[in-house]
């Protein structure tokens, strides 16, 4: 739940403001101001995500970017499982934990990229979508290692070209059935010099938000920070409930009323 809180001038100036921001601090600009008694008004997160993170090809759900997802998100459920080698099976894992673990944000990078915009009905941050993975396989046919360690011990797998026949069957029918509900809770992010995949302008042909980042196809700690976690909180402000502090009732109630007139 989130609630309405206050914090004083001096507790304010006494912490980073950034990391104020990660703990889920967020000023009320519309109030504006210390008041008499020396407070301002502040918004505090205090719901937790459910957030499933689908790795890229040769990758694992201990990858860097799982770790630090959870490093930037403590008080959020960061789901990450090794995804099987076999693109149906994927799917139909993928599909199933969402169901049973009540997702609240996908988000996938690369192939998982793919993946997740195939999970229709949650809200999905999607970098540097690889929506034809079968093309880049072709290349790679044989035994390949695997970046990451899997829960499984598998250090290896093998692409072969019955495997690559099956991605790219799952990818014909992959944008099929998209309404304007799922556009809208659907987010793209774009590292201008990835140099691995590039799906921008077919991204573009089907989804609406669309978002470009200096980075490359691996996402760093700095892009996950600066680039991806506010969109994160953009779907945390849609997502979450308002619990109200009886204290900041009022002005609650003073923000509501100046929020909408502002899109009015």
């Amino acid at each position: 739940m989130a609630k309405i809180v206050k914090i004083t001038r001096g507790e304010w100036f006494s912490i980073q403001r950034e990391r104020a921001r990660q703990k889920g601090y967020y000023f009320v600009e519309d109030l504006g101001y210390w008041s008499e008694n020396d407070r301002e008004v502040y918004l505090k997160y205090h719901q937790p995500l459910r957030i499933l993170y689908i790795h890229g090809l040769s990758s694992s759900g201990s990858s860097a970017t799982a770790e630090s997802l959870r490093g930037f998100l403590p008080d959020d459920t960061i789901l990450s499982p090794d995804l099987p080698v076999d693109p149906q099976e994927a799917v139909k894992m993928l599909r199933e934990l969402v169901e049973r673990e009540q997702v609240d944000i996908a988000i996938g990078t690369s192939m998982g990229a793919m993946f997740a915009q195939k999970l229709r009905g949650v809200k999905k941050i999607l970098v540097n979508p690889s929506f034809h993975v079968s093309r880049s396989m072709r290349d790679k046919l044989g035994v390949n290692e695997f970046f990451s360690p899997r829960a499984d011990g598998a250090t290896h797998y093998e692409i072969t070209e019955e495997l690559c026949d099956r991605y790219e069957e799952l990818e014909r029918d992959q944008f099929d059935g998209l309404t304007d509900e799922e556009r809208e809770i659907t987010i793209g992010l774009f590292g201008v010099t990835d140099d691995v995949v590039n799906c921008a302008e077919e991204y573009k042909q089907h989804y609406t938000h669309f978002g470009k980042f200096f980075g490359g196809h691996r996402l760093t700690e700095a892009v996950i920070n600066i680039v991806l976690l506010p969109k994160i909180e953009k779907f945390r402000e849609e997502i979450q409930t308002l619990e109200i502090d009886p204290s900041g009732d009022k002005l609650f109630q003073i923000y509501m009323q100046r929020k909408q007139k502002s899109r009015s």
